[in-house]
Protein backbone atom coordinates (compact mmCIF):
# COMPACT_ATOMS: atom_id res chain seq x y z
CA UNK A 1 0.00 0.00 0.00
CA UNK A 2 1.36 3.66 -0.98
CA UNK A 3 0.57 6.70 -0.09
CA UNK A 4 2.05 9.88 -1.21
CA UNK A 5 2.86 12.56 1.22
CA UNK A 6 5.06 16.01 1.23
CA UNK A 7 7.12 17.42 3.92
CA UNK A 8 6.30 20.68 5.10
CA UNK A 9 2.14 19.56 5.19
CA UNK A 10 2.75 16.60 7.39
CA UNK A 11 5.13 18.48 9.50
CA UNK A 12 1.94 20.80 10.40
CA UNK A 13 -0.16 18.07 10.91
CA UNK A 14 2.17 16.13 12.79
CA UNK A 15 1.85 19.44 15.09
CA UNK A 16 -1.88 19.31 15.60
CA UNK A 17 -2.18 15.79 16.10
CA UNK A 18 0.93 15.87 19.06
CA UNK A 19 3.04 18.90 19.70
CA UNK A 20 -0.44 20.47 21.38
CA UNK A 21 -0.75 17.14 23.58
CA UNK A 22 0.49 17.37 27.07
CA UNK A 23 -0.11 13.56 27.93
CA UNK A 24 -1.16 10.20 26.83
CA UNK A 25 -4.52 9.46 26.07
CA UNK A 26 -6.38 8.41 29.06
CA UNK A 27 -9.34 7.28 30.78
CA UNK A 28 -10.79 6.72 34.25
CA UNK A 29 -9.76 3.39 35.56
CA UNK A 30 -13.02 2.80 37.42
CA UNK A 31 -14.97 3.34 34.49
CA UNK A 32 -18.42 0.94 35.04
CA UNK A 33 -19.59 -0.97 32.52
CA UNK A 34 -22.98 -0.92 32.89
CA UNK A 35 -22.82 3.01 32.50
CA UNK A 36 -20.82 2.68 28.73
CA UNK A 37 -23.62 0.44 27.82
CA UNK A 38 -26.29 3.21 28.59
CA UNK A 39 -24.63 5.64 27.03
CA UNK A 40 -23.81 3.09 23.70
CA UNK A 41 -19.75 3.49 24.63
CA UNK A 42 -17.06 1.15 24.79
CA UNK A 43 -12.81 1.63 25.87
CA UNK A 44 -10.73 0.58 23.44
CA UNK A 45 -7.11 0.04 24.93
CA UNK A 46 -4.54 0.44 21.54
CA UNK A 47 -0.31 -0.47 22.50
CA UNK A 48 0.75 2.44 19.60
CA UNK A 49 4.55 1.10 18.92
CA UNK A 50 7.52 3.61 17.30
CA UNK A 51 8.04 3.65 13.32
CA UNK A 52 11.52 4.50 13.64
CA UNK A 53 14.59 4.65 16.64
CA UNK A 54 13.70 9.34 16.43
CA UNK A 55 9.78 8.64 17.46
CA UNK A 56 9.40 10.18 21.07
CA UNK A 57 5.93 10.96 20.95
CA UNK A 58 3.27 9.00 18.52
CA UNK A 59 -0.48 9.72 17.90
CA UNK A 60 -3.17 7.79 16.20
CA UNK A 61 -6.17 9.07 13.99
CA UNK A 62 -9.46 6.89 14.27
CA UNK A 63 -12.04 7.25 12.16
CA UNK A 64 -15.65 5.98 10.50
CA UNK A 65 -16.69 4.52 7.71
CA UNK A 66 -18.71 7.36 5.21
CA UNK A 67 -19.36 6.40 1.96
CA UNK A 68 -16.49 4.76 -0.08
CA UNK A 69 -14.19 6.47 3.21
CA UNK A 70 -13.56 7.42 6.29
CA UNK A 71 -14.66 10.42 8.36
CA UNK A 72 -12.05 11.95 10.69
CA UNK A 73 -12.27 10.68 14.54
CA UNK A 74 -10.29 11.10 17.46
CA UNK A 75 -6.79 11.49 17.94
CA UNK A 76 -4.82 9.24 20.25
CA UNK A 77 -1.86 9.71 21.74
CA UNK A 78 0.89 8.22 23.49
CA UNK A 79 4.00 10.29 25.00
CA UNK A 80 7.48 9.50 25.53
CA UNK A 81 6.63 6.02 23.60
CA UNK A 82 10.04 4.52 25.12
CA UNK A 83 9.42 5.50 28.83
CA UNK A 84 10.52 2.85 31.30
CA UNK A 85 8.26 4.14 33.61
CA UNK A 86 4.82 4.60 31.48
CA UNK A 87 2.55 2.23 29.85
CA UNK A 88 2.84 3.05 25.59
CA UNK A 89 -0.73 2.07 25.62
CA UNK A 90 -3.66 4.85 24.67
CA UNK A 91 -7.39 4.52 25.95
CA UNK A 92 -9.96 6.26 24.78
CA UNK A 93 -13.88 6.09 24.93
CA UNK A 94 -15.59 5.37 21.56
CA UNK A 95 -19.00 4.78 20.61
CA UNK A 96 -19.86 1.41 19.60
CA UNK A 97 -19.08 0.35 16.64
CA UNK A 98 -16.43 -0.29 13.73
CA UNK A 99 -13.29 2.34 14.13
CA UNK A 100 -10.53 2.63 11.52
CA UNK A 101 -7.03 3.87 11.93
CA UNK A 102 -6.47 6.06 9.31
CA UNK A 103 -3.75 8.45 10.28
CA UNK A 104 -0.21 7.43 12.36
CA UNK A 105 2.46 10.28 13.70
CA UNK A 106 5.54 10.41 15.00
CA UNK A 107 7.40 13.61 16.63
CA UNK A 108 10.84 13.24 17.75
CA UNK A 109 12.01 15.16 21.21
CA UNK A 110 12.90 18.20 18.49
CA UNK A 111 9.03 18.76 18.00
CA UNK A 112 9.72 17.68 14.52
CA UNK A 113 7.54 14.97 13.28
CA UNK A 114 5.74 13.41 10.47
CA UNK A 115 2.40 11.68 9.59
CA UNK A 116 1.02 9.57 7.22
CA UNK A 117 -2.58 9.59 6.21
CA UNK A 118 -4.56 9.45 2.62
CA UNK A 119 -6.33 12.49 2.64
CA UNK A 120 -9.57 13.12 0.36
CA UNK A 121 -10.82 16.34 2.32
CA UNK A 122 -11.10 18.60 5.42
CA UNK A 123 -12.39 15.86 7.41
CA UNK A 124 -11.95 12.91 4.92
CA UNK A 125 -10.06 10.16 4.31
CA UNK A 126 -9.53 7.25 1.55
CA UNK A 127 -7.72 4.76 3.65
CA UNK A 128 -7.95 2.81 6.40
CA UNK A 129 -4.81 1.32 7.82
CA UNK A 130 -6.29 -1.03 10.51
CA UNK A 131 -9.98 -1.35 11.88
CA UNK A 132 -11.62 -2.86 14.81
CA UNK A 133 -15.30 -3.19 16.18
CA UNK A 134 -16.46 -2.37 19.72
CA UNK A 135 -19.65 -3.28 21.82
CA UNK A 136 -21.67 -1.23 24.26
CA UNK A 137 -20.03 -1.62 27.49
CA UNK A 138 -16.83 -3.32 26.37
CA UNK A 139 -13.51 -3.01 27.09
CA UNK A 140 -11.05 -4.33 24.42
CA UNK A 141 -7.55 -4.33 24.10
CA UNK A 142 -6.78 -4.03 20.36
CA UNK A 143 -3.50 -4.70 20.05
CA UNK A 144 0.26 -3.31 19.18
CA UNK A 145 0.11 -1.58 15.97
CA UNK A 146 3.29 -2.07 14.49
CA UNK A 147 3.37 1.05 11.73
CA UNK A 148 6.09 1.22 9.32
CA UNK A 149 6.64 3.51 5.91
CA UNK A 150 9.35 3.99 3.72
CA UNK A 151 9.73 5.98 0.52
CA UNK A 152 10.45 3.44 -2.82
CA UNK A 153 12.39 4.81 -5.68
CA UNK A 154 11.88 8.44 -7.04
CA UNK A 155 9.11 8.14 -10.25
CA UNK A 156 8.37 10.64 -12.57
CA UNK A 157 5.37 11.45 -9.88
CA UNK A 158 7.62 11.57 -7.19
CA UNK A 159 8.41 9.11 -4.37
CA UNK A 160 5.30 7.17 -2.86
CA UNK A 161 6.00 5.25 0.64
CA UNK A 162 5.97 1.87 0.89
CA UNK A 163 3.68 1.08 4.10
CA UNK A 164 3.78 -2.15 6.23
CA UNK A 165 1.11 -2.63 8.87
CA UNK A 166 1.23 -5.29 11.72
CA UNK A 167 -1.01 -6.23 14.28
CA UNK A 168 0.44 -8.43 17.64
CA UNK A 169 -0.85 -9.06 21.15
CA UNK A 170 1.16 -6.39 23.79
CA UNK A 171 4.57 -8.05 25.36
CA UNK A 172 3.99 -10.43 28.68
CA UNK A 173 5.73 -7.92 30.48
CA UNK A 174 3.73 -5.37 29.39
CA UNK A 175 0.42 -6.68 29.84
CA UNK A 176 1.83 -7.50 33.26
CA UNK A 177 2.88 -3.92 33.97
CA UNK A 178 -0.75 -2.72 32.44
CA UNK A 179 -2.37 -4.99 35.13
CA UNK A 180 -0.59 -3.45 38.13
CA UNK A 181 -0.75 -0.23 37.19
CA UNK A 182 -4.15 0.26 35.56
CA UNK A 183 -6.19 -2.56 37.36
CA UNK A 184 -9.62 -1.48 37.14
CA UNK A 185 -9.37 -1.49 32.99
CA UNK A 186 -7.38 -5.16 33.72
CA UNK A 187 -10.22 -6.77 35.22
CA UNK A 188 -12.56 -5.52 32.60
CA UNK A 189 -10.46 -6.13 29.56
CA UNK A 190 -10.79 -8.63 26.75
CA UNK A 191 -8.47 -8.76 24.30
CA UNK A 192 -9.44 -9.06 20.36
CA UNK A 193 -7.41 -7.65 17.99
CA UNK A 194 -7.90 -5.04 15.28
CA UNK A 195 -7.19 -6.67 11.97
CA UNK A 196 -5.09 -4.84 9.00
CA UNK A 197 -7.36 -3.32 6.35
CA UNK A 198 -7.59 -5.00 2.96
CA UNK A 199 -5.35 -8.28 4.30
CA UNK A 200 -7.41 -11.58 3.59
CA UNK A 201 -10.97 -9.38 3.09
CA UNK A 202 -12.50 -10.74 -0.43
CA UNK A 203 -15.66 -12.44 0.63
CA UNK A 204 -16.53 -15.82 -0.63
CA UNK A 205 -18.75 -14.56 -3.65
CA UNK A 206 -15.97 -12.32 -4.93
CA UNK A 207 -13.96 -14.90 -5.24
CA UNK A 208 -15.88 -17.22 -7.27
CA UNK A 209 -16.62 -14.13 -9.42
CA UNK A 210 -13.24 -13.62 -9.94
CA UNK A 211 -12.60 -17.21 -10.78
CA UNK A 212 -15.64 -17.26 -13.10
CA UNK A 213 -13.67 -13.83 -14.82
CA UNK A 214 -10.66 -15.72 -14.77
CA UNK A 215 -11.84 -18.67 -16.99
CA UNK A 216 -12.93 -16.41 -19.31
CA UNK A 217 -10.04 -14.68 -19.89
CA UNK A 218 -11.33 -11.73 -18.77
CA UNK A 219 -8.87 -11.54 -15.63
CA UNK A 220 -5.60 -12.94 -15.30
CA UNK A 221 -4.74 -13.30 -11.81
CA UNK A 222 -6.52 -13.98 -8.34
CA UNK A 223 -5.99 -12.48 -5.23
CA UNK A 224 -3.95 -13.60 -2.77
CA UNK A 225 -6.98 -14.33 -0.51
CA UNK A 226 -8.51 -16.51 -2.96
CA UNK A 227 -5.81 -18.60 -3.82
CA UNK A 228 -4.46 -19.09 0.50
CA UNK A 229 -5.27 -22.45 1.65
CA UNK A 230 -6.82 -21.42 4.97
CA UNK A 231 -5.57 -23.08 8.23
CA UNK A 232 -6.85 -26.36 10.16
CA UNK A 233 -9.33 -25.39 12.09
CA UNK A 234 -7.38 -26.09 15.39
CA UNK A 235 -4.56 -23.75 14.30
CA UNK A 236 -6.54 -20.63 13.40
CA UNK A 237 -5.65 -18.06 15.88
CA UNK A 238 -8.74 -17.27 17.85
CA UNK A 239 -9.33 -13.75 20.23
CA UNK A 240 -8.08 -14.30 23.77
CA UNK A 241 -9.14 -13.21 26.59
CA UNK A 242 -7.64 -12.12 29.43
Amino acid sequence: MAVRWSKCWQVAVVGTLISGCAQTSKVDDNVSTSTLTQKQKSIALMRIGAASPNCLNVAVLLGTREGDGYRRGQVITVINVRSLAEQPVAEVELDAGEHHVIGYGCAADSGKGRIVMDKAGPQTYRTSYAHFVVKPGEVVNVGHLHFGASHTGRSAFGRPLDIEVKITDWPLREIEQFQTKRPGLFAKMTTRLMQVTGAATVSNDECARMKALQAAGKLQSLSVACTATPPPASLAKKPTST
